[in-house]
């Protein structure tokens, strides 16, 4: 096999040879390299996009788009390729106003402050170009995604509608820019208590919703292009050079590793961590969580950009959770709801039951004192129904045999005539593993008070809807185990407004760039929509600027980027630097004679002083009251009321080790000086 091959060659799979592929377990970096010519290259290209998902498929067009020569390596054999976007509902973010786009999305952040205002701003202007791309380099069909009739599919729901765009009843005007008023547009805004939401709309390219629609069309656009795909091709390790920029990678080709140089820079579109357990317990502190989707998705691309020095965001986040079944031969689950979810009541873990089941989720946020929260799931739980439900037809599952006399059977489901035989077969399911603390007292007097409340005419515990509630009274009674699932993870490498990987210096690491939801820019409330959303922007903006930079004509991020909209405590305290420099900073102007007092936060407590003015000068500070450590604040403050009176002022030197003794001393002396000032 030849050292380095022409950019212009290209490579079959059938000829990859294994020859130079020695490989440190940590992966290849190149600081005891002489060059990177050294290095016994299989194969070069400008971009190397590792993921064939939507983020994967708009990030490879747009490399190609800029006269890249491009590789889309996929870890998924062929037909299971796809990811999570195959399998949602289609819908990708536009908008038709950035500033009002970045309005709403930014309200949605919430209480978090660990985002970057950059790249969401940078990701809502992708938005208002996505409708463009989406028609244009995409080859999606404007008859379909701006229809002059009104669409016959029923995706209408609450806070979804159709609208048309000649800015009647509150409806925009032409937010697609055509320059006329005789389309639909579609806007999805599902915290429309925002004013803002206005701006969210979403673009889909079959006028339909969970039908592979916009996947198939991201298909059609690399198939249209020569761009090489490898199947069954998953990404393992980075190859950097000395200053740590990515130059290649390394793919596992039908079962051998290859060395890619990569001129431009790789794009990871791996997609997040729904599969890997041990990610899903360390991030997200959830036992388990049944997936839709992503069966392929085991944090590869966060492993990787890791041993290449990425620093991580928002990896606690998901686009969940909500309640479901997870049938024991399906990889997969579906969402329930409707008069199936609400055909009986939840009971967690204890026996007791815990919410209101027919509650509405936001993407797997309920509604909880004031907040949209992760909807609270006591694991393993179970959703109980009498014989009536049943009989009524009302199975949990579509698919679940008549009288469930099959998953009786094979213990999918529990039966007992009474509810305290129904108590004990949920104590011994699953060889008594799941729930040997299930209590028969508290689960007999939940579903008694639930059946109280049900006579009642009001669901007065958790404030369920009488029109959702039915009677859980006759047996047998019936128990399905039910548990999490989601649409994805949202945490991943850190990003910029460029796509860059970031490290944790706030650098970009160079030739190393993301898009989709692995580093996803929500950091808490989400809306749908937006993670595909995510696919197109910075699918499009990352593989473009990896061509670009291969061509020398991308400018890198030379700042640190912003990890933290809010302030930062200072060291040794809870409180922002600058509430300690204004604290402290000295408080000028002429003094009156006299004593007074003032206080101050010190490590332990309040630090109180008396400062004594003679003559319009500092005469003297007295300590009178504190609570630092002994032997290091309580030696040092002394020291420091002697120097203020030497030099007239809080310039003073720090004791080794007492800094926060010395920002609280400070801010005692200058609450005491204020006092003073004539």
């Amino acid at each position: 096999m030849e050292k380095n091959i022409s950019r212009r060659s290209f490579l079959k799979g059938a000829a990859i040879g294994a020859a130079g592929l020695t490989v440190a377990s940590a992966g290849l970096n190149l600081r005891d390299a002489k060059a990177d010519e050294e290095i016994a290259w299989d194969a070069e290209y400008d971009v190397v996009v590792l993921g064939y998902g939507g983020a994967g498929a708009n990030a490879a067009v747009a490399a190609f788009e800029q006269g890249a020569k491009v590789l889309l390596a996929e870890k998924a054999p062929e037909g299971a390729e796809g990811g999570n976007t195959a399998v949602s509902g289609q819908f990708v973010m536009a908008t038709d106003d950035a500033d009002g786009l970045y309005e709403y999305l930014t309200t949605l952040m919430g209480k978090f402050q660990n985002w970057d205002p950059d790249a969401v701003r940078a990701y809502c202007e992708g938005c208002v170009e996505n409708y463009a791309w989406m028609t244009g380099p995409m080859g999606g069909d404007a008859a379909i995604i701006s229809p002059t009739d009104h669409p016959s599919a029923g995706m209408e729901a609450t806070n979804k509608d159709w609208k048309y765009a000649d800015g009647s009843e509150g409806n925009l005007t032409d937010p697609y820019k055509l320059g006329r008023t005789d389309y639909w547009y579609y806007n999805w805004a599902e915290f429309p208590e925002i004013p803002a939401s206005k701006h969210c709309l979403c673009l889909t390219a079959t006028g339909s919703r969970f039908d592979r629609g916009y996947y198939n069309l991201c298909q059609e656009a690399v198939k249209a292009r020569p761009i090489d795909v490898w199947f069954s091709a998953p990404g393992k390790k980075l190859i950097t050079d000395a200053e740590g920029a990515v130059i290649g990678v390394i793919i596992n080709k039908d079962g051998t590793d290859v060395k890619i140089k990569v001129n431009g820079g790789v794009v990871l579109a791996c997609g997040g961590f729904e599969h890997n357990q041990e990610m899903v317990s360390s991030y997200l502190q959830m036992p388990y969580v049944h997936q839709q989707g992503g069966l392929y998705n085991d944090g590869d691309g966060i492993k990787m950009a890791l041993g290449a020095g990425a620093d991580l965001w928002h990896m606690s986040n998901s686009a969940g959770f909500t309640w479901t079944h997870k049938r024991p031969h399906l990889d997969a689950v579906s969402l329930f709801s409707g008069p199936n979810a609400t055909s009986g009541i939840y009971v967690g873990l204890g026996g007791d039951r815990f919410m209101d089941e027919s509650g509405a989720t936001r993407h797997g946020r309920i509604y909880i004192g004031g907040r949209w929260i992760s909807t609270p799931m006591p694991l393993p739980a179970y959703l109980v129904q009498d014989s009536d439900q049943l009989a009524n037809g009302k199975k949990l599952v579509s698919a679940f045999s008549d009288g469930y006399v099959d998953e009786l059977a094979t213990g999918e489901v529990l039966m007992g005539e009474t509810l305290e035989d129904l108590a004990e077969a949920i104590r011994q399911s699953e060889g008594g593993k799941d729930a040997p603390d299930f209590s028969t007292e508290r689960f007999v007097a939940a579903v008694n008070a639930y059946n109280k409340r049900y006579d009642a005419g009001e669901d007065a515990d958790y404030g369920r809807p009488f029109s959702t509630m039915v009677p859980v009274k006759k047996g047998p009674f019936y128990a399905t185990k039910i548990g999490p699932t989601y649409f994805n993870t949202q945490g991943g490498p850190r990003k910029n407004k460029f796509g860059q990987v970031i490290n944790t210096d706030g650098l970009p690491i160079e030739g190393l760039f993301e898009a989709g939801e692995m580093g996803s820019i929500f950091c808490d409330m989400y809306n749908g929509s937006g993670n595909l959303g995510e696919t197109m922007v910075f699918g499009r903006i990352s593989g473009t600027n990896a061509a670009k930079r291969a061509k020398g004509e991308f400018k890198s991020e030379e700042t640190p980027v912003t990890t933290f909209v809010g302030e930062i405590y200072a060291p040794g305290t809870t409180r922002p630097a600058s509430a300690i420099a204004a604290a402290s900073a000295d408080v000028t102007g002429t003094f009156a004679d006299g004593e007074y007092e003032g206080e101050g936060n010190g490590i332990n407590g309040k630090i109180k002083v008396k400062v004594i003015i003679k003559d319009g000068k500092i005469d003297n500070v007295e300590i009178l009251e504190h609570a630092e450590t002994e032997g290091l604040g309580g030696v040092a403050l002394p020291q420091y009321a002697a120097q203020t009176v030497e030099k007239q002022s809080l310039d003073i030197d720090v004791v080794s080790g007492v800094t926060v003794s010395m920002n609280g001393y400070k801010e005692a002396v200058n609450d005491a000086l204020s006092k003073a000032v004539k």
